[in-house]
């Protein structure tokens, strides 16, 4: 049960002052910051992902030209640095409270430079070089990577100019999101965009406990009422446990019309374990088809535009 005990750890550090600072000392101390070279490549993936869609549906401006925006960068900025060596040049970050760490963020510019050529290949172009890993603050970001990292800053209400930005991306936050709070962040992102702007974000629907205790499966949180899973959901590890047809639903509401997806579908094994499952009576009104996506990235643009 060793999720159980993550669970009540990470609620008592939500409760306490410096709760935060707290989880991230302990964050170093497990290993699990800075990032492996494993998971340090599932995010530029991620982030190549994104950045296809923009080439591929958005803006028709040069790269150089665009205005970037995510809300939810975390730690260590993989996704923007991964962003900037792709030819991005003015990126705003947001988060809603101020995690970014610059320690963590040299070391996302040693492992972009250390594996660029490996990086490469896999986004099929030329990426440029990080230079060394010696940034001493925010102005040092903004002066060599034109990225303003904001936070706090609620990304409901950003007070950033309407119409400003070509681009909208955020990478495994949304899941950590009330719906209600999810659907006003998307109206203000509908708000944000230029008319022939893009927005794609990922939403990772397992529960992320199954990454730290085998002996609990991908669906586990599915069991509980919303009563009892409040005890294991502290904020500083919310899960929301929407399901697949609400990020869908959440979009269309927001003003935005939905123009590619990319679906993790169950396995059958997946399939067969959801249909053994006693899931809480909130998920029984999903097929089991539904309730088994693992995860999916939703591309939309601002309903009514007109794009070639």
């Amino acid at each position: 049960m060793r999720w159980v005990l993550k669970a009540l750890t990470q609620q008592a550090l939500s409760r306490i002052p410096r709760g935060e600072r707290l989880n991230y000392v302990l964050q170093r101390r497990l290993g699990s910051l800075p990032a492996s070279d494993e998971a340090f490549r599932r995010k530029v993936s991620r982030a190549f992902q994104h950045f296809e869609a923009f080439v591929d549906l958005g803006a028709r401006r040069p790269v150089g030209e665009a205005v970037f925006y995510e809300f939810g960068a975390g730690w260590d900025l993989a996704v923007q640095l991964a962003y900037w060596a792709l030819g991005v040049e003015r990126q705003t970050v947001l988060d809603i409270r101020p995690i970014l760490r610059i320690e963590l963020v040299n070391d996302t510019i040693a492992k972009v430079e250390r594996l660029r050529g490996e990086l490469e290949e896999e986004a099929g172009r030329g990426l440029r070089s990080p230079g060394p890993a010696n940034l001493r603050g925010l102005e040092d970001l903004r002066e060599r990577f034109g990225i303003d990292y904001l936070a706090p800053r609620d990304a409901r209400d950003t007070g950033l100019r309407a119409g400003s930005l070509d681009f909208v991306s955020s990478t495994d936050t949304a899941e950590h999101i009330p719906e209600n709070d999810l659907l006003r962040i998307l109206v203000e992102c509908r708000r944000l965009l230029k008319p022939d702007g893009l927005l794609s974000y990922r939403a990772d629907l397992e529960d992320h406990y199954s990454r730290v205790d085998r002996g609990v499966s991908r669906y586990n949180f599915l069991r509980y009422s919303d009563r009892m899973w409040s005890i294991f959901n502290p904020s500083l590890h919310y899960q929301s446990r929407l399901r697949y047809p609400d990020y869908v639903r959440l979009t269309r509401a927001a003003g935005f019309e939905i123009v590619r997806e990319q679906v993790s579908r169950p396995s059958d094994r997946d399939l067969t374990l959801l249909r053994e499952l006693n899931v809480a009576d909130r998920f029984r009104v999903y097929s089991p088809e539904e309730l088994g996506v693992r995860g999916v990235t939703v591309v939309a643009r601002p309903e009514g535009t007109d794009v070639p």
